[in-house]
């Protein structure tokens, strides 16, 4: 006579642990140029649901909005229709102009937001939840380094005032007992040579550079035009996606170039995903581990930390989701406790091991150390940050605290490298020898100017080609197009090293190519 009760307990506990909706929408606020990220948020979620083992009864799917970066009313009425859809949390977007809009909405409806952008007023809110490293965080960083290689001056090289604060605690340092810190922003445009040849002409050779990643690499191409990538020359680049250009240009010159890695190209995990992505051809063939970009992978890690909350709170509670209206009173119960699962865990994803501290921020992330070699990046060291810096390459840490090389050893780089000349013909500067035999290579030329760069050569000890300039054109800009030609085009393009003909020093010419003083008027 005791079964009847036994089986009414067990019919209510298996009410009480029902499991979550078969289907489970998730929005994504991402820009019409994110492609990657919107590559990266559908590829997690589709290994979601292919794991069986986190969420085996139900199946999330992906609600892509194309949002525009600036105008928060249309974006404000996108989370709304997402919300009205019913769905169990918003992720991005990476607009700071627009974000506060959808974290304020997400509050009021206790919808988890979840965001993987650099936030320079990154704080702890109520259901959101930032992947991204902290600023004060990363601030640190550039600091030890400074600190590590010795540095007791540096020109700090910024493009908007979020530069500014990134290298906040670079500023600190300032002292005219210790440190001298000179700040510079880049021009604005895309000519920055007029500003970059201020500093080189200030003799500052220690280098802390901060632009976006669109720019880096014509910032950098325009520094060693200019001169101000030599062997002299040690660079501190604070951008994380550096190992995602061309660095091959930069290798050659002896320059000092360090940056920091949060994504690890060597990491199992990084290599097996990107294989995934690649074969299964939702990602280009281009897609390595080399070049994949920060804010991508936080996208796919964000995602996977959320299926995994998602278990957990399977696992806790009677989970409903359903529609919810902006215009009415009324929240998602479960929201609260979404978020603070997602707090709580650790998992190690393509952006490392993911753990947060007691304020909900990135904790204990691990930053790779990289130098520039002839060959290629590679990792000299790394920055914890709980553990501050560990610089792995002795040899390294010695070289670059000692600051630039001197100008003995400069002279010394330049022994047996061979350089392309431009002469153009105009005498007595430079002109065709008269030969009764046919001359070939350097011999075709004489005059005051070939005379000048045989001598230096001889003194410095390196080789050199001349290469006439047939058309005769020194350089001209054209304001229209804003394009040059002649030799000032030829060097501007390295296909030359330098030039020596009796060309008239202009302002124009004077911003897009160095000039010696000059030594001789006829």
């Amino acid at each position: 006579m005791f079964l009847f009760p036994y089986y009414v307990i067990i019919g209510i506990l298996a009410h009480g642990s029902s499991a979550l909706p078969e289907l489970i929408r998730i929005g994504g606020l991402f820009n019409v140029s994110e492609d990657a990220q919107i590559m990266a948020f559908r590829n997690a979620v589709n290994k979601i649901n292919m794991d069986r083992s986190i969420l085996p009864r139900s199946k999330l799917i992906p609600e892509v909005e194309i949002v525009p970066p600036y105008d928060s009313f249309r974006v404000a009425n996108t989370v709304c229709q997402l919300l009205g859809k019913g769905v169990a949390a918003i992720f991005g977007p990476s607009s700071d102009a627009t974000s506060e809009d959808v974290e304020s909405i997400c509050d009021t409806m206790e919808v988890p937001h979840i965001e993987t952008r650099w936030d320079l007023y990154q704080r702890r809110g109520t259901v959101l939840l930032n992947l991204h490293p902290h600023p004060a965080a990363l601030a640190r960083v550039y600091a030890d380094l400074v600190r590590a290689w010795r540095w007791k001056s540096f020109t700090v090289i910024y493009e908007d005032d979020d530069g500014l604060v990134r290298l906040n605690e670079l500023l600190k340092l300032y002292d005219p007992k210790g440190y001298t810190v000179t700040v510079r922003q880049l021009d604005h445009g895309d000519n920055y040579r007029k500003g970059l040849r201020k500093i080189k002409n200030s003799g500052e050779t220690n280098i802390v550079l901060d632009c976006s990643i669109n720019i880096l690499y014509e910032v950098l191409k325009q520094a060693q035009q200019v001169g101000l990538m030599t062997s002299q020359h040690n660079y501190i680049i604070t951008n994380p996606d550096m190992h995602t250009i061309d660095l091959e240009p930069f290798q050659h010159g002896g320059t000092n170039i360090t940056g920091v890695q949060l994504i690890d190209p060597e990491d199992m995990l990084v290599k097996k995903t990107v294989a995934e992505w690649v074969e299964a051809g939702f990602a280009a063939s281009s897609l390595t581990p080399s070049n994949l970009k920060v804010d991508t992978a936080l996208m796919y890690d964000a995602v996977i930390l959320y299926g995994r909350a998602l278990q957990q709170l399977d696992s806790s509670q009677n989970v409903k989701i359903g529609p919810l209206d902006c215009n009415k009173e009324g929240n998602w119960e479960h929201g609260l406790s979404l978020i603070n699962f997602m707090r709580v865990d650790e998992v190690k994803g393509l952006s490392g091991v993911i753990r947060f501290d007691n304020q909900g921020f990135r904790t204990n992330f691990v930053l790779n150390i990289v130098e520039l070699t002839e060959d290629h990046l590679i990792q000299v060291g790394t920055w914890n940050s709980t553990e501050g810096l560990n610089i792995t390459r002795e040899g390294t840490l010695n070289r670059t605290a000692a600051g630039a090389v001197d100008s003995e050893d400069h002279i010394d780089s330049l022994q047996n490298k061979t350089f392309i000349v431009l002469t153009a013909l105009s005498p007595p500067y430079g002109y065709l020898k008269h030969s009764a035999t046919k001359l070939t290579g350097n011999d075709r030329f004489e005059g005051f100017g070939i005379e000048v760069i045989h001598e230096v050569s001889l003194m410095l000890g390196f080789n050199y080609t001349f290469r006439l300039q047939h058309d005769g054109v020194y350089g001209s800009l054209n304001r229209k197009t804003g394009q040059w030609n002649g030799m000032i085009r030829q060097l501007m393009d390295r296909k030359a090293d330098l030039a020596i003909t009796d060309l008239t020093i202009t302002y124009d010419r004077e911003s897009a190519a160095d000039f010696t003083m000059p030594f001789m008027n006829l």
